[in-house]
């Protein structure tokens, strides 16, 4: 069972999760189970899902086949018109078992929940990634921005009639495109704002790290307390202890994870553990002071986690002992 889940949607309308969830039968159960032991970086996503399906209470005794028929046709318009600017859609197909229209049912259920969530007054559109993932996504106002691992955009409400504001917890890469009236598209980070009009640029903003590089045009930062910087391309700057600190920077370095890459240019061990564990959600030992000294360098894959760790095993002769809550990296 070959697939990459990108969002809890993508889960909630697939068929082979759903047939695990409901236990359509012992195959199909140990199919899901092996897919997920091979994939460990889909866990959190599939423990999404996995809570928020849990929380309806489907009452199959009474349901009359016809209502769930109509809510699995309902289900795949939703979806198609939900998905039709992103990824590719593929229909949940009709079954003559019945526990699994009221799979499909309890999906289209959820479903419609999420979509009511996403698009009323009250709250703010969001996109999200698990970890091990990378999503990109088109906004209203046709701007891209792609979403680096463990990372989250929300968006303002009133995106017709003013500012372009969205919420980064994460890490993001931004093409923002110009609007006829020249409405400004602002970032909030947790330390400070992005401000635009049309641009391309980089931000992190995640526990200690707050930083803006910018690829091309022109930005503004803003601090919290009001203090301003003025970017041109190529410029990196970085919010540390208050200070705001313009940075000569490697744009191949910073950039390429949004080629599931990441260049090391003498990089820390810490470091190196931090951004694993930022990346893929686990826990990095550094065994002792010998690999916690050491740096690193290089060009490694980032799209799977058991494939960097082999890497990052062979440019150093490290002993990398990994179980499912932490990865130890010793010397041989």
């Amino acid at each position: 069972m070959e697939k990459f889940f990108f969002s809890m949607e993508d889960i909630l309308v697939d068929e082979a999760f759903l047939s695990w969830y409901f236990k359509e039968s012992d195959e199909k159960i140990q199919s899901w189970e092996q897919w997920l032991a091979l994939h460990p970086e889909q866990q959190l996503l599939v423990a999404e899902a996995v809570k928020l399906i849990s929380q309806l209470h489907l009452q199959e005794k009474g349901l009359p086949v016809t209502h769930i028929e109509l809510a699995m046709e309902q289900l795949n318009a939703a979806i198609n018109k939900k998905q039709q600017n992103t990824a590719p859609v593929v229909s949940i197909k009709r079954s003559k078992n019945r526990r699994w229209l009221s799979a499909a049912a309890a999906v289209f259920i959820i479903f419609t929940t999420i979509t009511i969530w996403n698009f009323s007054s009250g709250h703010k559109k969001t996109y999200a990634t698990a970890y091990g993932q990378l999503s990109k996504h088109i906004l209203p106002d046709s701007s891209e921005v792609t979403l680096n691992a463990n990372s989250t955009i929300k968006l303002g409400s009133n995106w017709k009639q003013g500012d372009r504001e969205v919420w980064l917890n994460g890490e993001a890469f931004f093409h923002v495109k110009k609007t006829s009236t020249h409405e400004r598209f602002i970032v909030h980070a947790d330390q400070m704002d992005v401000i635009v009009t049309g641009t391309q640029f980089n931000v992190i903003t995640r526990y200690d790290k707050n930083s803006v590089f910018l690829a091309e045009g022109s930005v503004t930062l803003q601090t919290k307390d009001g203090r301003e910087i003025k970017m041109l391309p190529g410029d990196f700057v970085e919010l540390n202890d208050n200070r705001l600190r313009k940075k000569t920077a490697n744009e191949e370095a910073i950039l390429a994870w949004k080629n599931n890459q990441l260049l090391f240019e003498g990089t820390t061990m810490p470091e190196v553990a931090k951004i694993i564990t930022e990346h893929y959600g686990i826990k990095v030992i550094l065994a002792n002071m010998e690999v916690r000294n050491g740096t690193l360098s290089g060009i490694m894959a980032n799209d799977n986690l058991d494939v960097l760790l082999k890497s990052l095993e062979a440019a150093k002769n490290y002993k990398i002992t990994r179980n499912d809550s932490e990865i130890i990296i010793a010397k041989p």
